[in-house]
């Protein structure tokens, strides 16, 4: 199983990225993710760290789709995957509801369909440049032409139907947050029959968690409120965590997270912790682990940086 690291999410200095990314490399580190909310763009960043690097494969974790037009998307991605000389992997996902209509004031309408779309433009612009696509959901006829290595296109993925449009369209699969028995259980196998219906390769999972390198139970609480304390409010996720047997998920959008919820869903303690963890998603089926550090304790910065060390002793 290959190992990722999710660059922090509160990064907002340029130099400050691209340096994590070149000490991913360094570590030997497989990849290196960075996420799309407040702070910096990540194919921009990409764009400037794949000069400074040379082997480490650049993941955006993720870009929202409703934010951006396909052929927007799809102009982006093949220069910044020209920069990249083929290191880029080019994640995406709707978003949340709550996000997409409350902050940016868009519809978040038709979620599959939509989804599906929008894949199929990309593919035909990365496949032959031209795309034409009289939808339900886009009306394109554009042509986009940049000399630029393929892009793999992965998507965030975690319910049943998200999962079978992977299946059918992406290169690859974003699950965050899913505990190692969902995976198995449903992620898998879920890919597997809508790939093999679609003809297609099984799409490898890459799977999205947080994790923390503390035995320090307070530590590890507020490590988790501080960074995650949305996510049990989130309908999906809570949904998710209820189906996974996860206990005390049934009031997390009320209360959110409970020691519980943390023991059975948040990788943390020693190193020895974290390897077990990395062990059980493993044998649950996921091909390449991305961990996002959560800083904790007086010092949270150098929290993380022992947490990229300890992960990179894992590789």
């Amino acid at each position: 199983m290959k190992q990722s690291i999710v660059l922090p999410p509160e990064v907002r200095e340029l130099d400050r990225a691209v340096s994590l990314i070149e000490r991913a490399e360094q570590l030997g580190f497989h990849g290196a993710m960075l996420g799309c909310g407040h702070n910096m763009d990540p194919l921009v960043v990409f764009a400037v760290a794949a000069g400074r690097t040379e082997r480490v494969l650049l993941t955006t974790n993720v870009l929202p789709t409703y934010t951006r037009h396909p052929l927007v998307m799809a102009m982006q991605a093949l220069t910044t995957q020209a920069a990249a000389s083929g290191r880029l992997r080019l994640g995406l996902g709707p978003g949340h509801a709550s996000v997409i209509e409350d902050c940016f004031g868009l519809p978040f309408d038709r979620l599959i369909r939509h989804t599906s779309e929008y894949f199929e433009i990309l593919r035909q612009v990365f496949d032959g440049k031209h795309a034409k696509l009289d939808g339900e959901m886009f009306h394109v006829d554009w042509e986009i032409d940049v000399e630029s290595p393929p892009v793999p296109l992965f998507l965030s993925s975690l319910g049943e139907q998200m999962c079978r449009t992977a299946g059918r369209h992406a290169d690859g699969v974003l699950p965050w947050l899913a505990p190692p028995a969902y995976v198995r259980d449903t992620i898998v196998p879920t890919l597997r029959a809508s790939a093999g219906k679609a003809g297609r390769p099984v799409p490898p999972v890459v799977m999205i968690m947080p994790c923390i390198l503390s035995t320090n139970r307070a530590e590890v609480r507020a490590g988790v409120h501080a960074y995650l304390d949305l996510y049990p409010r989130f309908e999906a996720y809570a949904a998710l965590l209820e189906r996974c047997g996860v206990p005390d998920a049934e009031n997390g959008p009320r209360d959110g997270w409970t020691d519980a919820m943390i023991d059975a869903v948040v990788p943390h303690g020693d190193q020895d912790a974290l390897a077990a963890a990395l062990a059980r998603y493993r044998e649950a089926g996921v091909d390449e682990m991305a961990f996002l550090p959560v800083g904790v304790g007086d010092d949270p910065q150098a929290s993380v940086e022992r947490t990229w060390a300890a992960l990179a002793e894992l590789i």
